[in-house]
């Protein structure tokens, strides 16, 4: 079986995780992923200039990879093919199955969700709440988590003798740490001891936090897992709107797959990760967070007992042996090919 994967850009961290990491497993079970990843990548640049160049590639590559798969079994699209606007999409040859990871509803009234709906023949969405906007527009929809490489995000076999809080994201994420600021900024001076990493694209702006105790890592594909599992704390803060209640807790996993525990907004499917065990904890408001930091910074056997309950919890739920098989079941369905899940 030969499949099509239209994926938002080599760089685009979804591609990466939903589709990329998956091709080597596929592969072993005599399935053969191609990815025709989008060039120029299908996010607009900032500057009128920079997008007025961007617009008319990114139009002549979609009409470019949508002719192209016709010559495979199947099609895999992950999200829109330019975000947030509806395009060639039915020039996808079919059947096609759409995978989809975050609240893409929610731009432009949704034009391109609905658009991209009635283009294809089966849904793969992230999370429930994904599921269940989908649900209605009379299609298959399967629940398909983000697997987690747990070769690659495993625990360290020695950590460093500091004490670190971290995060790792896009630096689109830092807004989700204004709300908690202060309240980080206090729990940091009550404990110099400790520090706070981030990792991602670029450094955070973020005043009130005490200098001294902040640490940035540029993000590297080379150096994400080992610079993950040195965390002894990972954090995943989310404002409870729309949009987070599409996100798919996969800073969360990856914190749990190095053993690491989380204190992460209860939004979404953090909510739904947290009720598999005791392998996190919750935080809503600024005290929350620093209660919940508080007592783990505090705990040591429990931040221990909670890391290899995530640890556990990865491996039953979320691994890429896991998704793999529940993307069989799905492509069993358009292709005798397709060995059975």
């Amino acid at each position: 079986m030969r499949i099509a994967a239209l994926t938002q850009g080599l760089a685009v961290p979804s591609a990466r995780f939903r589709i990329r990491q998956l091709i080597g497993n596929l592969a072993r079970h005599g399935i053969a992923v191609e990815e025709l990843a989008a060039e120029p990548d299908s996010y607009p640049p900032a500057g009128l200039p920079a997008r007025l160049r961007w617009a008319p590639r990114v139009i002549a590559d979609a009409w470019r990879r949508t002719g192209a798969t016709r010559d495979y079994d199947l099609t895999i699209v992950q999200r829109e093919l330019i975000s947030t606007l509806p395009s060639f999409e039915r020039r996808i040859g079919r059947p096609a199955i759409a995978d989809i990871d975050d609240a893409i509803w929610l731009f432009r009234c949704g034009s391109a969700a609905r658009h991209l709906a009635s283009a294809v023949d089966h849904i793969v969405a992230g999370n429930t709440h994904i599921a269940d906007y989908f649900a209605a527009f009379d299609r298959p929809v399967t629940v398909i988590p983000t697997g987690v490489d747990t070769q690659r995000f495993r625990p360290a076999t020695q950590r460093s003798s500091q004490r670190i809080i971290g995060w790792s994201g896009t630096s689109g994420g830092y807004a989700f740490f204004t709300p908690i600021e202060a309240a980080l900024a206090e729990l940091l001076q009550r404990h110099p001891d400790w520090k706070l990493r981030f990792i991602s694209d670029q450094p955070p702006r973020l005043p009130l936090l005490p200098s001294a105790q902040i640490e940035y890592q540029p993000w590297s594909a080379a150096t994400e897992a080992a610079a993950t599992a040195d965390f002894d704390i990972g954090l995943m803060p989310l404002s409870d709107d729309p949009w987070s209640r599409g996100k798919c807790s996969y800073k969360m996993l990856l914190y749990m797959a190095c053993g690491i525990p989380a204190v992460v907004s209860p939004v979404g499917m953090n909510r739904e990760v947290l009720a598999l065990g005791d392998l996190g904890l919750a935080a809503s408001s600024p005290s929350d967070w620093i209660q919940a930091l508080e007592t783990l910074m505090l705990d040591e056997p429990r931040r221990h007992a909670m890391g290899a309950a995530g640890r556990a919890a990865v491996e039953r739920h979320f691994s890429l042996d896991v998704v793999t098989r529940r993307w069989l079941g799905v492509l069993r369905r358009y292709s005798t090919a397709a060995p059975p899940a």
